[in-house]
Formats: structure tokens, C-alpha cells, sequence
């Protein structure tokens, strides 16, 4: 009798043994499964999320012509994308169709390069009024010397230079150097600002000049002028069309041909241009503290395009 009782209690041990194990797998395996359901679920909210933003970051689905209201509503969401806290200004002008859209276009940046644009167009003009040879010398010093692109700044020095090929230096390589040949110290350089602007109608402060600061709509009177009058500036032209150093309206709109001319210095970015094709326009985008700079300003340039390629 004593030995059933063993066998049964022998019995019961074992399949209680059983029960707990089995329990065990099925909850293991719910467990992972719950698991792989969530994080399944996790990765299918983010991917809808990222379905959301890309469509805020494609504000125009439809190949339509808009109205100027329209327009105006669709560059703002555009802009608004990567504005935050920062500053943007922009100004676009569709030269074949007169439309002119603008964010804080007078609101004052660091110039940085995109100013050389008017140093050259000053040249060439006294090139043309024949009180400047393109094969002048101009002589190089050491104080002229400043860290940057350019083949002048970055090869061996010559005791001099033919006018044209240091403009070429300034404007498709950015070179600093050639700059400070051109345009000697940064006294004398905003004083040549200054009433080049005023020949232009444009009112620059003496102030502002010094510290290398301009608004996008100064700039803008700057560039009309270029793109009115491109058969006065060939070579300026040329040479802006040619430039690859740090030219982001370009990396975006790869299937056009553009005249530009980038500027950076600090938090300062920014890039200014003529875009050709079936409507030229001019775009000019400067900022000032703007989140992942160059690739922002890429990414504004060929949705700006876009636009323009599908709604005017």
C-alpha cells in the first residue's frame, strides 16, 4: 500500500513537473511574440511618421499652374521646414514670368563671398569704359595673402598677375587672395561698395558696409542687373557658372545650367545665383544659423525648382 502511495505521488510530481515546463514554452513564446508584435507595431508608427513628414516636405503633388496667393503659400511651407528659430532670407524672381517671392529680404547678413559678385561687376565696368585693361598687372604682396581656394592662394607666388585672371581667381574660385589684390583692405572694399550700391539706387550704411553685411533685396538689384545685362559680363558670367567650391543651388538643381556665387563665413551660409532654363529666375538664399547648412539650402533650391518647373 505504501508503495502505490509512492507511485502516485511519484505520478503526480512528474506531470505537475510536465505541466510547468509546457507552461513555460507557450509563455516564452507569447512573450516573444508580444514583443516582436510591438516592435513590429513601433517600426509601422514610424514609418507612417515618416510617411507624414515626407509629405510636408513635398508641399506640391500636382503638375497645375497656381495663382501668385498660391505661390506664395506653398515657398512659405517650403521655407518654414527649416526656418525655426534661424534665420533665413530668400528672394526669387522668375524673370520670364514677373513673379517675385521674399523672406526677410531686408533683414541684414554677413555678406561673406557672395559679395564679389559686385566687386567684379565694378571691374568689369571700368574694363568696358576703358579706364582698366584686362591684361593689367596687378601686383601681388605678402599682406594680401589669405587662407582659402584658389589657385593664387595655393600655388607659388608670382610677383604679378594679369587683371583677368585674378577676377577668374575671386569669382570661380573664391579666392581671398585675389580679393585683397583687387580690393586692398576692407576700408577701401566697403567704400566701393557702397557707391557701387548708389549707382544702382541703393542705399547701403557706411556701417553696414564695414562690417561686411547686406540684405538679400540689395543683392537682388545686384543680380537683375547681371542677368539684364549678361551680354556686359561674359566672362563674369563664365566664371560663375564654372565655380563648383561649395555651391549648393547647383548640387540641388543638377540638371540646369546656373550661374551662382556661395558665401560662409561662421554661421553664415549662403548661396545667390541665376538658374537658366525653360523660365530663368534668380534665387537668392542667405541664413544665419541654419541647421546642417549646406544640405538645407540644397534641399530649398530643388524644391524651389520644382515648383517652378511644375506650378508657374
Amino acid at each position: 500500500m505504501k508503495k502505490t502511495g509512492k507511485r502516485i505521488l511519484k505520478f503526480i510530481i512528474e506531470s505537475t513537473a510536465v505541466i510547468l515546463v509546457i507552461y513555460g514554452v507557450f509563455s516564452a513564446g507569447g512573450h516573444i511574440k508580444a514583443r516582436k508584435d510591438a516592435i513590429k507595431q513601433q517600426e509601422m508608427a514610424k514609418q507612417e511618421a515618416q510617411n507624414e513628414e515626407n509629405k510636408k516636405e513635398e508641399p506640391v503633388v500636382e503638375n497645375k499652374k497656381l495663382s501668385d496667393t498660391e505661390l506664395n503659400e506653398t515657398l512659405d511651407r517650403v521655407i518654414e521646414q527649416y526656418k525655426g528659430n534661424n534665420e533665413i532670407g530668400i528672394v526669387y524672381k522668375n524673370f520670364s514670368t514677373g513673379y517675385r517671392y521674399s523672406q526677410e529680404d531686408n533683414h541684414y547678413f554677413t555678406a561673406a563671398s557672395t559679395i564679389k559678385v559686385v566687386y567684379a561687376m565694378k571691374i568689369y565696368d571700368r574694363i568696358r569704359k576703358g579706364e582698366l585693361s584686362k591684361n593689367a598687372d596687378i601686383y601681388y604682396n605678402e599682406k594680401f595673402l589669405e587662407d582659402g581656394n584658389g589657385q593664387i592662394t595655393n600655388n607659388k607666388k608670382k610677383d604679378s598677375y594679369k587683371l583677368e585672371y585674378v577676377i577668374q581667381n575671386m569669382i570661380q574660385y573664391s579666392d581671398n587672395t585675389a580679393t585683397n589684390m583687387l580690393m586692398g583692405n576692407s576700408a577701401t572694399a566697403s567704400v566701393f561698395v557702397v557707391k557701387y550700391l548708389s549707382e544702382l539706387g541703393v542705399t547701403l550704411p557706411q556701417e553696414e558696409a564695414q562690417n561686411n553685411r547686406i540684405t538679400p533685396a540689395m543683392m537682388e538689384v545686384v543680380w537683375t542687373k547681371l542677368y539684364k545685362e549678361r551680354d556686359k559680363y561674359p566672362e563674369l558670367i563664365k566664371y560663375l557658372e564654372d565655380s563648383d567650391e561649395g555651391e549648393w543651388i547647383k548640387e540641388g538643381i543638377s540638371n540646369k545650367k546656373i550661374a551662382s556665387k556661395y558665401g560662409a563665413l561662421d554661421a553664415n551660409y549662403h548661396d545667390t545665383a541665376i538658374v537658366f532654363g525653360d523660365e530663368d529666375y534668380m534665387l537668392l538664399i542667405y541664413t544665419n544659423n541654419l541647421s546642417n547648412s549646406g544640405q538645407s539650402i540644397k534641399n530649398i533650391a530643388k524644391k524651389i525648382d520644382e515648383i517652378t518647373n511644375k506650378n508657374m
